[in-house]
């Protein structure tokens, strides 16, 4: 008898721990409805692009510089003056310099993302669970910081494995939240992978946020990725993003 209760006491404490670990997502989820808002809002986003290529006989790389306006409200998300306004390449590449037209500066949906940011990352919490919670100082402010994981790896991600089933979707391998004192995201940062034969993509991305028109928005965005084949190339690809609320 005695060590049954103990079983069922420990049983117990197992799963009210898991219950407490999800508590903080669900505040945070419940938060996130909250900090969403169909006024008007108009931005300007400032879009830093820089690409580096290496192998054994030849480097590439291109930096550009541009900006765009976004304006969004009941109507709809609108784009206007989306401009590249600065441009340089080099290359050490045999023969003629390859360069390819620039494209748009901001897709639609990450234009969404930056003015939309709670529901951004409501779907961005989707499948990960809880693994630390604890209070931290995030810029001189008292913070709190959750660290979230997917619940499963794909077996590609375990060391020493790669997909044998053709290009997946990259998969988060971790990410940190800081909160505020109002319980909202004050910065976000991500590290996702994917794995194929002969090909490891590994990308991050740290975005801080601010609060405007009763909205969760982005105010700096960075994300770096890097691909590394075993035919010895390397690239990385950054892109820097600012936005500014007229």
């Amino acid at each position: 008898m005695v060590g049954q209760a103990l079983r069922m006491a420990v049983a117990g404490g197992l799963l009210l721990s898991s219950v407490l670990a999800a508590e903080p997502l669900k505040d945070l989820q419940h938060r996130l409805v909250a900090a969403r808002s169909e006024q008007p809002i108009r931005v300007k986003v400032d879009v830093e692009l820089e690409h580096k290529e290496k192998a054994l006989l030849h480097r590439e790389g291109f930096k550009r510089r541009g900006q765009v306006i976004v304006e969004a409200g009941p109507q709809g998300l609108h784009m206007w003056e989306q401009i590249w306004r600065n441009s340089t390449s080099s290359s050490s590449f045999w023969g003629s310099q390859r360069t390819s037209p620039p494209g748009p500066l901001l897709a639609e949906t990450e234009a969404r993302e930056l003015i939309d940011s709670a529901e951004w990352i409501e779907s961005f919490l989707l499948g990960l669970i809880l693994v630390d919670d604890r209070p931290v100082v995030w810029e001189g402010k008292e913070a709190r910081l959750l660290v979230v994981r997917p619940a499963d790896l794909p077996p590609e991600l375990e060391p020493g494995k790669a997909s044998t089933e053709g290009e997946g979707p990259p998969v988060i391998l971790e990410a940190k939240i800081w909160l505020g004192a109002d319980g909202l995201p004050l910065a976000l940062e991500s590290t996702t992978a994917a794995r194929l034969p002969g090909l490891t993509t590994t990308q991050h991305q740290t975005l801080t946020f601010q609060q405007a028109g009763g909205r969760l928005l982005v105010a700096r965005s960075t994300e770096t990725s890097t691909e590394t084949a075993q035919t010895g190339i390397r690239g990385s690809d950054s892109k820097t993003v600012k936005v500014t609320v007229d």
